[in-house]
């Protein structure tokens, strides 16, 4: 019993004529009525009251019928699923990211025009933090990873990886904060202000960056809360608990209370990292990871 035998009785059924069913089917009759035959036999049972001249569906081949035609409608579809999948087409993909990416309005549009042009593909964002994105690539619970720099280098081992694009980090300040009608900002002017911070750990990403850039004004920032999320960070600067760095794009991030201040003084760049199996065989994440580049 085969999918042939299937389509040659919904054909025959359909049309209650073997001449003009084998006709459409494009096979000679007795080829017809021999494999309905060889149906019935294997089914043990009759699936057409055959006469002189009419042909008519028993009880058991219109029970027969109703599935055999889902049958070759999900055959159908899985043949679809397989050839889109091939093609990139349909599928699944799963990005990690921080969550500065979404205030990047490059990336939006992004997706956006990934979904229009791929609509069979299902994309979801997963929020976490940068070593836990890098580690879930490589065990491909994700596909693709969005994080931001630094990042150590041995953090990077069996992982490709390219720049998707590089902005300046700005000093968020609550709107009350004396240095808040300054059109750019030192940092050696907030050494004695209380920081918040990323919770990256050592050497990894904003979290590390603002060490580094405050070890490099002569002064160790006194960090006196660590966020997980730039919504919280950005929030706490609102209300007065004090001041951060954040990617120059979270100014699109409008809360009432804060301001951003560009810094000078020292070059303070913030570069936003795809991360990706090396080898990846989804041609639906390989059409995405061409997209993001072209972007870049």
């Amino acid at each position: 019993m085969d999918f042939r035998q299937f389509r040659y009785f919904a054909v025959a059924a359909e049309e209650l004529h073997f001449a003009r069913a084998a006709e459409k089917l494009g096979i000679a009759q007795p080829a017809l009525s021999q494999q309905i035959k060889s149906l019935e036999d294997q089914l043990g049972a009759r699936l057409f009251h055959r006469a002189k001249r009419s042909v008519t569906l028993t009880e058991t081949g219109t029970a027969f019928l109703h599935e055999v035609r889902e049958t070759l409608a999900q055959a159908e579809k899985a043949v679809r699923t397989a050839r889109d999948t091939a093609r990139g087409e349909a599928g699944h993909i799963d990005i990690g990211l921080v969550g500065s990416v979404m205030y990047e309005p490059r990336f939006p549009r992004l997706l956006t025009d990934f979904n229009k042009n791929r609509p069979g593909v299902r994309i979801s964002l997963h929020e976490m933090p940068i070593l836990t994105q890098i580690d879930s690539v490589r065990s491909h619970h994700l596909d693709i990873a969005l994080i931001r720099a630094p990042i150590p280098s041995n953090a990077l081992e069996d992982v490709d990886f390219f720049t998707l694009s590089s902005q300046q980090l700005v000093v968020a300040l609550p709107e009350a904060h004396r240095l808040a009608a300054s059109e750019a900002i030192r940092l050696s002017d907030l050494a004695n202000d209380s920081f918040l911070a990323f919770a990256d750990p050592p050497g990894v990403g904003i979290g590390q960056a603002l060490l580094n850039l405050c070890r490099e004004a002569d002064f160790e920032p006194r960090i006196t809360q660590k966020v997980s999320e730039i919504a919280t960070l950005v929030s706490l600067v609102a209300a007065g608990f004090g001041v951060g760095l954040v990617a120059e794009s979270v100014r699109h991030l409008r809360l009432p209370g804060v301001c951003y201040r560009p810094i000078v003084g020292v070059d303070a760049p913030s570069n936003l990292i795809v991360v990706h199996r090396r080898f990846e065989r989804s041609a639906a994440v390989c059409a995405l990871l061409d997209s993001i580049r072209n972007a870049g």
